[in-house]
């Protein structure tokens, strides 16, 4: 049960933090993937049915606090967790480079992907370079985020005795 309670706070701090934190204009605009990087964590270090729940609240609370149509983030967010947690006995989990990794590329394939469903639906008209700098912008800030959360998350659910201390 404190796995749920854990998962929800830690979506809910995250929609909040990634609402308020600034995007760079210098990287296209886009947001620290607090979110993404909660989904992420949740891929590699549990369930496939918690990740798929994470990615659902997730994607919900971004699209509630976006102007992104209902269901693209969750879509995107659903199908990168499954993707993530097939793989998680494959790596290791607890190494600092695994969060790099993914955070990155993670972020980098939400970013395309959603330009594909919006630009799909005429929901937006972004140039090319445009797109370019934002995925490698997305990319670069989930490399710095997805660590970060990583970390807290790890810390949350030792605290409250979901994981043993290591």
């Amino acid at each position: 049960m404190t796995v749920w309670v854990v998962m929800i706070m830690s979506v809910v701090v995250g929609a909040v933090l990634q609402c308020l934190l600034p995007g760079f204009a210098w990287l296209g605009q886009v947001k620290f993937p607090i979110l993404l990087s909660i989904v992420l964590y949740y891929a590699l270090h549990w369930n496939v049915g918690l990740t798929l729940s994470a990615a659902l609240v997730a994607g919900f609370f971004q699209d509630s606090l976006s102007p992104i149509p209902a269901g693209y983030s969750a879509f995107c967010f659903i199908a990168l967790g499954w993707l993530v947690n097939r793989w998680r006995d494959l790596v290791q989990t607890e190494s600092l480079v695994t969060p790099l990794l993914f955070g990155s590329t993670g972020a980098m394939a939400a970013t395309v992907a959603m330009y594909v469903f919006l630009n799909h639906g005429d929901l937006v008209e972004c140039p090319f370079w445009r797109l370019i700098l934002m995925t490698v912008g997305s990319g670069l800030l989930g490399a710095v985020t997805a660590p970060v959360v990583f970390g807290l998350n790890g810390l949350c659910d030792r605290m409250v005795g979901n994981i043993e201390e290591q």
